[in-house]
Formats: C-alpha cells, sequence, structure tokens
C-alpha cells in the first residue's frame, strides 16, 4: 500500500500499469480499492492505473469530520496533482460515481472523462427516507447489522454467494461515523441536477437495472451521456460481471474519448 499526506491525513493507493490516458478508480460507500481487482488487472497491461482509498476507508485515515462530495473530489483532485496524474478517465462505483462527477463539475480542466456504474443520479422514489432510515440504523446500537442489511438489499438474484459474503465483510471495516456521514451528505449537500448541468467532459453511466438513476432526465441535463447495461448482477457488477463492465470501458476508452464534434 502506498500512501499520501494531505493535512496530516493518510490517503491510500495503488498504482499499476502504464500508459495514456491514466485510469483513476473510485470505490463506493463502505467499500475499498480492493473492490476493483478485476479491472486493474484487465487495464494495467495498457493504461497507468490508480485505484484509492477515499478517505474515511480503507487503509485512509477516517477524521471525525463531515464526508461531502467535495471533501472526496477535493481529495482526488490533490492526489492526482501529488501523482502527476492529467486529464485522467475517472471510473466510480456508486459514491465512487458521484464523486467523479463532482471531480469534473468542480475540476474541469482536470477530468479527461468520467465514468459512473450504477451511481444514485437523480433517483426518485423516497430516496431521503430510505437515506435517513439507513443513517439512524448507523448510529444505533448495532450499526453493522444495519449496514449488512442495507448491502444486502443491493444484490441481485445471479450474484454469486461467496462474493456477497466478502462484500458484507469489508463493508462494515467501514467506521459507521464515516459512513453515516456520507450517507447524510448524499442528501443534503450533493447536487446531482447542478453537477450534470456543469459536466463538459465525456460521460459514461453504467446502468445495473437498479432504480438507481433516471437517466433520461440525466441525458437532457447532459445531452453527449452514453449510457451501457449489465445483465445477471445486482449493484455490484464490476465485481460479479467485470467481463461486461470492462467491455464497456474499453469501447469507451475506444470512442467515448474520440467523439466527433
Amino acid at each position: 500500500m502506498a500512501h499520501l499526506v494531505r493535512e496530516g491525513i493518510v490517503l491510500a493507493y495503488e498504482e499499476a500499469g502504464t500508459g495514456a490516458p491514466a485510469l483513476v478508480f473510485v470505490h463506493g460507500a463502505a467499500c475499498n480499492r480492493r473492490f476493483w481487482g478485476p479491472q486493474v488487472r484487465q487495464f494495467a497491461s495498457s493504461h497507468r492505473v490508480i485505484t484509492v482509498d477515499l478517505r474515511g476507508h480503507g487503509e485512509s485515515d477516517a477524521p471525525l469530520q463531515p464526508y461531502t462530495m467535495r471533501l472526496f473530489a477535493d481529495d482526488l483532485a490533490w492526489t492526482c496533482t501529488q501523482l502527476g496524474v492529467e486529464e485522467p478517465v475517472v471510473i466510480g462505483h456508486s459514491l465512487g460515481g458521484m464523486v467523479a462527477l463532482d471531480f469534473a463539475s468542480a475540476y474541469p480542466e482536470r477530468a479527461g472523462a468520467i465514468v459512473l456504474v450504477d451511481s444514485l443520479l437523480l433517483a426518485g422514489g423516497d430516496r431521503a427516507g430510505t437515506v435517513r432510515d439507513l443513517v439512524d440504523g448507523l448510529r444505533g446500537p448495532d450499526p453493522s447489522l444495519a449496514l449488512r442489511r442495507y448491502f444486502a438489499s443491493l444484490f441481485g438474484p445471479y450474484d454469486d454467494p461467496e462474493v456477497r459474503s466478502w462484500i458484507l465483510d469489508q463493508a462494515v471495516l467501514t467506521p459507521p461515523h464515516v459512513t453515516s456521514s456520507l450517507w447524510q451528505e448524499s442528501i443534503q449537500t450533493w447536487d446531482d441536477e447542478a453537477a450534470l448541468r456543469e459536466c463538459g467532459v465525456p460521460l459514461l453511466y453504467i446502468d445495473a437495472g437498479t432504480p438507481n438513476a433516471d437517466l433520461a432526465r440525466a441525458r437532457e441535463l447532459c445531452p453527449g451521456l452514453m449510457t451501457g447495461r449489465t445483465i445477471g448482477s445486482g449493484h455490484f457488477s464490476p465485481l460479479v460481471v467485470p467481463e461486461q463492465v470492462n467491455a464497456m470501458l474499453e469501447r469507451f476508452l475506444h470512442i467515448g474519448l474520440n467523439r466527433p464534434e
């Protein structure tokens, strides 16, 4: 594990491969850089690949503070600067996609392109109520149980039981003060509509068939949005069906960065 220190906070990451454009992979909430194993193995043969542990996750420090999308995006921009990464393709799963979108919004000159994998995007229904219930559980007497129950709802019927078990065991390693804060901030301070309007780089959304995104509305806000959809997996498609996710990433890298004006 390599690490950088930003204002006294350790930010862990790993790096492999060479080649442009650099690919920066950002994991989801209560996950870590190891969730991108199949993608690192695929792309490190032709690209510089960087996987990060977001602040509060994995082997990065977890200070007591609000965990906002902008904080994560600022950490990501700072990390790219320290590593000399220019105009990367930032690929984020779930929360990581929201961070990637905020990164492109806040630092329009820094991102080459972004990919969101089953991230929350203009989600309908009573999303705020669901998040409030989850945050209450994470701040209750058994936060691990609350997180396991929530994550269990994200799996699909065809997901491998061993993969499910590994994901759940990894998720509960993230401190509850981190998870409760980031979910609360996701409904209080995160503005996905504004971020979409401001996104000026190529954007791909890889859908897993969940109700996480209103892609028709997203396309109205960001007309250049490209979309793809996996089959046979739940929310954790990069781990469950990596061959499908990787194929779409390969195609996006081939055509998405060289689209006609």
